[in-house]
């Protein structure tokens, strides 16, 4: 498994999993080899793929794995940039752009850090869609053991450019069908993923099943829309057409599929981190009201809008990481 160091490929094996049965896997030369369906599972330049052409959904992800880089080469963001990615996610603060879907990434990435990951060291962290992966650095300055899933391998805009980023380890998977044992991380989360996923449900699900009780999960920028307002977001018709796999999902349905996966609310707010407003656009009184019902009722009714969740797996917590 190459060019990961001896020590890492152990670390990665034993949390890795048959996606289909969840038996251990074999290392087997350049596979990974699972005794209990007989599937093998390529390796690639220190990366396991392990988006299987046999599981549910992977004709359709894979599309959209080939959709990506041709996105990204029509609108002119596919070549490597050293001086952008060294500043991922905080184009807005060190780089002075003005996207709104940037601003949401730097403010959401950030809320996790300081205010759920605080001072706390040595905890198992998994990123699900982590593209790049550019977030390993933030892991491992807290001494973090990080490991990134995508189904995009792509060596500029994929896993294959988490090389840039340091060695960590790198899975191509579905997040529908994580390919790691039960409760194995203390953190799970995403950026603007979740809409992704062809069963939301059940990615949500599999985000709950890796991590132990009263680990987090969380959801960073993930679009919404109102109550009354189409599915069909027509923002998302570029996306569609080459083959990538959009969807646009009220708020209320992200929470009943975290509460249906034993995952209780600890914060949610506006992806930006700006405060919600009314139906009028004027800002709402949060104190009145209550946060979580102001941000609620401003999703409710903003056409389209991002929201971020912070939540626990329900269950018994396990010890505190250090805090040296």
């Amino acid at each position: 498994m190459a060019p990961l160091s001896e020590t890492m490929q152990s670390a990665l094996l034993e949390l890795l999993r048959c996606p289909f049965c969840r038996a251990e896997l074999a290392a087997a030369g350049a596979t990974l080899e699972c005794p209990g369906c007989g599937r093998s599972f390529a390796v690639e330049d220190g990366i396991p793929l392990m988006l299987h052409e046999d599981l549910p959904g992977a004709r359709e992800k894979l599309v959209e794995a080939a959709g990506w880089p041709a996105k990204a080469q029509a609108e002119g963001w596919y070549e490597v940039d050293d001086e952008i990615d060294s500043h991922l996610p905080f184009l807005t603060r060190d780089l002075g752009w003005e996207d709104q879907g940037w601003i949401a990434n730097e403010h959401s990435f950030q809320a996790l850090l300081d205010d759920f990951i605080g001072a706390r060291r040595g905890l198992r962290v998994l990123e699900v869609g982590a593209a790049k992966a550019w977030a390993a650095p933030y892991w491992r300055e807290r001494g973090c053991e990080y490991v990134a899933t995508d189904i995009l391998v792509d060596p500029n805009i994929g896993l294959g450019r988490g090389s840039f980023f340091g060695e960590f380890a790198r899975v191509q998977a579905d997040g529908e069908h994580l390919p790691f044992a039960d409760s194995s991380f203390d953190v799970a989360y995403c950026i603007a993923t979740l809409h992704h996923a062809l069963d939301l449900g059940a990615m949500v699900r599999e985000l709950a099943r890796v991590v132990r009780p009263g680990g987090l999960v969380a959801a960073l920028n993930e679009g919404t829309r109102g109550v009354f307002r189409s599915g069909e977001n027509p923002e998302q018709e570029a996306e569609k057409a080459l083959g990538i796999n959009e969807h646009v999902h009220t708020v209320w349905t992200y929470l009943a599929c975290f509460r249906r996966a034993g995952l209780r609310i600890e914060r949610i707010e506006r992806a930006d981190g700006r405060p919600p407003e009314s139906p009028g656009g004027k800002l709402v009184h949060v104190p009145v009201v209550g946060p979580r019902l102001a941000i609620l009722a401003h999703l409710s009714h903003k056409p389209y809008g991002g929201v971020t969740i912070f939540a626990r797996r329900v269950g018994r917590r396990r010890p505190a990481a250090t805090n040296s």
